[in-house]
């Protein structure tokens, strides 16, 4: 293979219909989503609803979140998500109850083949189990099973699954220890 026989072109596997509907949800999400202050958290919940996210009713999104597909994400009670984070929902995104996702802390369930002349999109869903902590700036890559109760330290990027009660730093992120709850 030379550099010439190499064509790579980033598309979208969208039919037209949903390409609608993507470009409408990115336009509320970058408008009337942002409106309201973040102490006022229904009509965000309501919006999210209206385009498929399934969400319970103590959600606390942050109104500077961007959220890609909301269709494909669900969110248990309790759970919240930062300011900044990105949530790019090409596949399914699942956050148990009571999690915190942190600011500027991204979960991205799509990349491209790099064995592909065709740059193929491959995606594979997040899932985010009970009482996990995701600190600011960290990445969950595709693929991603968080045990209940995981801790994702600040600015770490996790590109394979952790256990119950992992606390996980670093990029890659590498198990350091397990969470221990204390009574004070």
């Amino acid at each position: 293979m030379t550099i010439n026989d190499f064509t790579p072109v980033q598309t979208t596997p969208f039919d037209k219909k949903t390409k609608i509907k993507l470009h409408l949800w990115r336009l509320i999400n970058r408008t009337i989503f942002r409106v309201f202050p973040n102490q006022i958290k229904k009509p965000r919940i309501i919006l999210l609803r209206l385009f498929g996210a399934q969400l319970a009713e103590t959600v606390n999104i942050n109104r500077k979140s961007n959220i890609e597909l909301p269709w494909n994400l669900t969110m248990g009670h309790q759970s919240s998500l930062g300011e900044n984070s990105w949530i790019y929902c090409l596949n399914k995104i699942q956050i148990g109850e009571k999690c915190c996702i942190g600011k500027d802390v991204y979960l991205i369930t799509g990349s491209h083949s790099i064995d592909s002349t065709d740059f193929n999109m491959i995606t594979r869903p997040i899932i985010i189990n009970d009482g996990c902590w995701v600190a600011t700036g960290s990445y969950i890559l595709a693929g991603v099973v968080l045990g209940r109760f995981s801790v994702i330290g600040a600015k770490s990027i996790v590109n394979k699954s952790t256990n119950d009660f992992d606390v996980v730093v670093g990029n890659p992120a590498r198990f350091i220890k397990k969470r221990e709850f204390k009574s004070i």
